[in-house]
């Protein structure tokens, strides 16, 4: 009996390890919740050795009566060919699509990708100040939620969301990590942290999103603050993206 019990209290303590072990093995994420939203992408290049089965994340914006996919455009300065030294797909890239984690047989598939510009080079630092990459939609087999974009200023101080994977996850829900509103300077919004992934990689071209799950911005860098000399986290603004969406609507 006595073998019994001591049995019993080392299976309690070696649960109660394992508890604490997954506990304290998980990264922190925000307790707040949204609906699916965030995507991951796949790229499939003419050379087939730099194909890129999940390779950051992006989402589906609804602007004025349309869905578009978007992502960001330095993803192109991790992974291209040699010879792709502009903003096109032509000979290059054989397709782009975008799938949830989580459920890998809900494809949307890309159709074209509506900022192309054969003078825009690809090296060129200035390349990035609009760091993204929308695309018309050829087909839209997922569920996530196409986000609307925010249209009233942001306000220091409050709180705003950034909902994707980060490169080491395979699976599982999107996580949703938080930060507190900065500042902008220019294209750049500047963010403070407060639950954060361990590391950021993966996270690029994902959404920025306020409390109401409006979109606000999307995942791109760092930027180094001249007031304090302090490197902040800093989404690309998406008010160049919109500006682009009205002119390309409007067939400017």
């Amino acid at each position: 009996m006595k073998i019994f019990k001591t049995s019993m209290k080392f299976a309690s303590f070696f649960t109660l390890l394992i508890l604490m072990t997954a506990c304290f093995g998980q990264e922190k994420v925000s307790t707040k919740t949204f609906d699916a939203i965030t995507l991951v992408n796949k790229i499939y290049f003419f050379d087939s050795k730099l194909d890129q089965p999940k390779f950051s994340c992006g989402f589906l914006l609804q602007y004025n009566n349309e869905t578009y996919a978007v992502t960001a455009k330095h993803l192109l300065k991790i992974i291209k060919p040699e010879s792709m030294k502009t903003l096109t797909f032509e000979n290059n890239i054989k397709s782009w699509s975008l799938y949830p984690l989580d459920n890998k047989s809900e494809m949307v598939a890309c159709d074209k990708l509506l900022n192309e510009n054969k003078s825009e080079n690809l090296e060129a630092k200035s390349t990035y100040d609009n760091d993204w990459l929308v695309f018309s939609i050829k087909e839209n087999g997922s569920k996530v939620k196409p986000l609307q974009i925010r249209t009233s200023p942001l306000i220091a101080g409050e709180k705003l969301y950034v909902v994707g994977w980060t490169r080491k996850m395979e699976t599982g829900k999107q996580r949703v990590y938080e930060f507190e509103y900065y500042k902008t300077i220019g294209n750049r919004i500047l963010l403070k942290d407060v639950i954060v992934p361990e590391q950021f990689g993966g996270l690029s071209g994902g959404p920025v999103i306020d409390e109401q799950g409006l979109l606000v911005g999307i995942v791109s860098g760092g930027t180094v603050d001249p007031d304090t000399d302090k490197k902040y986290f800093s989404p690309c603004s998406v008010t160049n993206l919109v500006l682009f969406l009205e002119k390309f609507k409007s067939g400017k």
